[in-house]
């Protein structure tokens, strides 16, 4: 009978030990896993905080990027509304006369220039080929840049199409009509010559296709795809710092 009461006793104590020691292990688990999470937890926090000081810098890149897009834009919008106004003045003063031509002399200047608005995209575009792009959390401003591209080609197309007439067309007729060496020397049948095909009806024409190209521009302008679309860049990208 004693032994048994010693045996009892000893599985007892060893049930005791082992509850201990479960009691133990468990608790070694749980700070081992509280660990982890912390670790996690940490290494979560530090990624957004060196992702939020990349997505500043980018900001700020693109926002002066854009600055500089919409100063070469409005130098555009200047330079297309005074031809357009200068050919106008041209067009109502038809018939041409060798007369008024001489009036004219500027408006022909402005009348026949041409620009093309090329905007700088280095930043836009190695932004969305390297994939920080998703670094940025605005989805409107992702947006944006995401279509920046086809929207100003759209608007280059247009002025290209207008350049192109000018330079391959326009040009090289108006080069056959006339005689720029004599004329620059002041010769007298090269001035009469060259006024004769200012006033005549196929220089007329070529005015008349160089109007209608700008008004596709001037048309593009009123629209303010472009113009709204830079602006809005400009105003998702500014930072407070």
């Amino acid at each position: 009978m004693i032994k048994f009461f010693r045996h009892i006793r000893k599985l007892l104590i060893n049930e005791n030990k082992m509850g201990k020691y479960f009691k133990y292990a468990i608790g070694e688990i749980l700070l081992v896993v509280i660990g982890i999470l912390i670790a996690l937890q940490i290494n979560t926090w530090n990624t957004k905080r060196l992702d939020s000081l990349k997505e500043k810098a980018i900001l700020k890149e693109l926002h002066t990027e854009f600055l500089g897009n919409k100063i070469q834009f409005d130098s555009a919008k200047v330079i297309h509304k005074r031809s357009m106004k200068s050919l106008n003045t041209i067009i109502d003063s038809m018939p041409l006369t060798k007369e008024n031509v001489f009036t004219l002399i500027n408006a022909f200047d402005y009348a026949l220039s041409t620009f093309t608005f090329n905007p700088s995209s280095g930043v836009t575009n190695s932004l969305i080929a390297s994939g920080n792009y998703e670094l940025i959390k605005n989805d409107t401003l992702r947006n944006y840049l995401v279509t920046w591209n086809d929207v100003y080609q759209d608007f280059l197309e247009e002025e290209l199409n207008h350049q192109k007439y000018r330079y391959e067309v326009m040009d090289p007729h108006s080069a056959e009509n006339t005689d720029v060496i004599m004329l620059n020397k002041g010769d007298q049948t090269a001035i009469d010559y060259t006024l004769d095909y200012i006033v005549s009806r196929e220089f007329r024409g070529h005015l008349t296709v160089i109007q209608e190209r700008l008004q596709n521009i001037i048309t593009d302008l009123e629209q303010k795809t472009v113009e709204n679309h830079i602006n809005e860049i400009i105003r998702l990208t500014q930072t407070n710092d």
